[in-house]
């Protein structure tokens, strides 16, 4: 399984120079079929790293997780593709239905929680995770195995909870919100508070994403991040993983 982080910043992106500067949240997940999880506002940027997709995942409906679902289109249509398999929830596929005009390029896949889907090799499972105020924006973290390699992506959570570590148990590589820093948000972890606690998880590594303003440069970042945890690193825009 081989992974490149298009985006690892908060919503509107997340300014600095060098690795701390980080465009909206998103991953491009290789693992026998080429996965986008989530399509930002950022995506005309990010899709210069694509060569094609086989789906797209989407963790829920705020416009920093969705709304390049237009520039998708677009972008599907210069690679004479009419259809791409998007994989949500049905409140998300529904926020999207009423907020674009043109859709027909997506072939929704509704997904429920605690449901499991195959995508080729892969095997996909979403568990809804608490982020947003409002309950039409229900939060998926997701859950993709192929083979032994198991990645867990959850970029917006508000507060860690027992289901969602029981989810993520045995996952080669958990990648979470690390939107606040030493300060407090409803809708996301402070993570230098909870980085502790996710160390004694059953995860192999865990990639910090979701960067928000508040987080030091990036180097400065990851010394914290390390001393925090040792298998806690924070992402940047371009890293790529292999998860052997």
């Amino acid at each position: 399984m081989q992974l490149r982080f298009l985006g690892t910043g908060a919503s509107g992106g997340t300014p600095g120079r060098g690795r701390s500067q980080r465009l909206e949240s998103s991953l491009l997940v290789e693992a026998g079929v080429r996965l986008l999880i989530d399509v930002t506002r950022d995506f005309e940027r990010q899709s210069r790293a694509l060569e094609c997709l086989h789906a797209v995942l989407l963790t829920h409906a705020h416009a920093d997780a969705c709304g390049g679902v237009g520039q998708l289109r677009r972008w599907l249509r210069s690679r004479g593709v009419e259809r791409l398999p998007l994989y949500a929830g049905d409140a998300t596929i529904d926020a999207l239905e009423k907020r674009f005009r043109r859709l027909d390029h997506c072939d929704f896949k509704p997904v429920r929680p605690g449901g499991r889907r195959q995508l080729g090799s892969a095997r996909l499972s979403a568990l809804e995770v608490p982020h947003a105020r409002e309950e039409r924006f229900p939060t998926f973290a997701w859950r993709i195995r192929h083979g032994r390699r198991v990645l867990v992506y959850a970029s917006d959570v508000a507060r860690l909870t027992s289901e969602f570590e029981r989810f993520s148990r045995g996952a080669s590589l958990l990648v979470i919100d690390g939107a606040m820093w030493r300060r407090q948000l409803f809708s996301h972890l402070t993570i230098d508070c909870e980085l502790p606690r996710l160390c004694n998880w059953q995860v192999e590594r865990i990639v910090l994403t979701q960067i928000g303003r508040t987080a030091p440069a990036h180097e400065r970042l990851a010394r914290a991040a390390r001393r925090l945890c040792p298998h806690a690193r924070p992402g940047h825009d371009g890293l790529v993983l292999r998860l052997r």
